[in-house]
């Protein structure tokens, strides 16, 4: 998270204090998974899984300005037509749902906010301002990284000051990979090791930046469907589940010491096969892939996205215009994301821990 004061005017959201007032601002990076082992069904429905994210540099930006009344207003921008310089959007039907979004109760940055308020016990709203790049169905947790930026924006505005602990308790019951995001933005971590149903959160040495491209096609997967297939309707194929190429205790060994290459060989994602039977674009995407011979490639989540790891941030970029130009998916080039704490980031904007 990168947080910072800004102006922040949008009239058609008909505040009855929209004059142009100084907001907090945020940008929020994506996730990718760069091991993800389903380990079993839980009592509650979700699963446990160990996992390895990474947060990377696709970013939402959310706004917010406190309003005179309770209400929590939450306007989407989209994406324009204009690249940005890691991306190469292409524009799908106007129904696309990578932004299917709704801005209501639906949204978790909208429940996030009204959780925090009842828990605050605060009658002050806010005007919220969403500005979306990272995709929906996706598997990057974009609604994640959204709503813990709304609970910590929320916590800033609301209390004048950062309390982590009941944001935590907060993130962990709105969600599996809320927490993730909220603890890189605590301790300047962007890779970690999550279990539980992803709540659960360990930082882990990273020291060499990790660059990627990102392909995600004009269908999505819906989380819940993809893991339901997998423990109870499987794929009917005569191909056995593939085992993973390690474990996650020796991808974290290689990506403490710098080592992409052997992190490339140990990329893995438990729910990459039922997700191609439920999707043919993910399969279409790593044969894109496999035509570049990059250090290694995965599905990010529950898909549809689909990265590569490349050796270089000018290998991602040229991979990255290549795919574009077939005009067919979603495609960005993304590196790790690497930002000042939270504490480091607030304390010049006169907030306290």
């Amino acid at each position: 998270m990168k947080i910072e004061r800004a102006l922040y005017h949008s009239p058609s959201m008909h505040s009855p204090n929209m004059a142009s007032h100084t907001a907090l601002t945020c940008h929020v990076p994506c996730k990718i998974n760069l091991f993800l082992e389903v380990l079993g069904k839980r009592a509650d429905g979700y699963h446990d899984l160990d996992t390895v994210m990474l947060a990377v540099d696709v970013c939402d930006t959310l706004s917010i300005q406190p309003r005179t009344d309770s209400d929590i207003r939450l306007q989407i921008d989209y994406p324009s037509d204009e690249s940005a310089a890691h991306e190469y959007p292409i524009r799908f039907a106007i129904d696309d749902p990578a932004w299917n979004i709704p801005a209501d109760e639906r949204n978790l940055v909208v429940r996030a906010l009204r959780r925090l308020q009842v828990e605050l016990g605060t009658t002050n709203g806010f005007d919220a301002l969403l500005s979306k790049r990272i995709p929906a169905q996706a598997g990057l947790g974009g609604g994640s990284a959204d709503a813990a930026a709304a609970l910590v924006l929320g916590s800033l505005a609301w209390s004048g000051r950062l309390q982590l602990p009941l944001l935590s308790r907060i993130a962990a019951e709105m969600g599996s990979d809320l927490n993730f995001f909220l603890e890189g933005w605590s301790n300047r971590c962007w890779t970690a090791h999550c279990s539980g149903r992803g709540e659960q959160v360990t930082p882990v040495a990273n020291p060499a930046d990790q660059h990627v491209v990102i392909v995600h096609p004009p269908q999505g997967c819906d989380t819940g469907e993809i893991f339901r297939n997998l423990t109870d309707h499987p794929p009917q194929t005569t191909q056995p589940p593939k085992s993973p190429p390690g474990n996650s205790a020796e991808l974290l060994h290689w990506l403490a010491r710098g080592q992409n290459e052997q992190v490339g060989t140990l990329l893995y994602n438990r729910l990459d096969q039922v997700a191609r039977a439920r999707n043919p674009w993910i399969d279409r995407t790593a044969k894109w892939f496999d035509r570049y011979k990059p250090l290694g490639q995965c599905l990010s989540g529950s898909g549809s996205a689909r990265f590569c790891l490349c050796s270089s941030r000018q290998e991602a970029e040229k991979i990255g215009r290549e795919l574009a130009l077939l005009n067919e998916c979603r495609v960005f080039v993304a590196s790790t994301w690497r930002t000042s704490s939270i504490q480091e980031q607030i304390q010049p904007l006169g907030f306290i821990e």
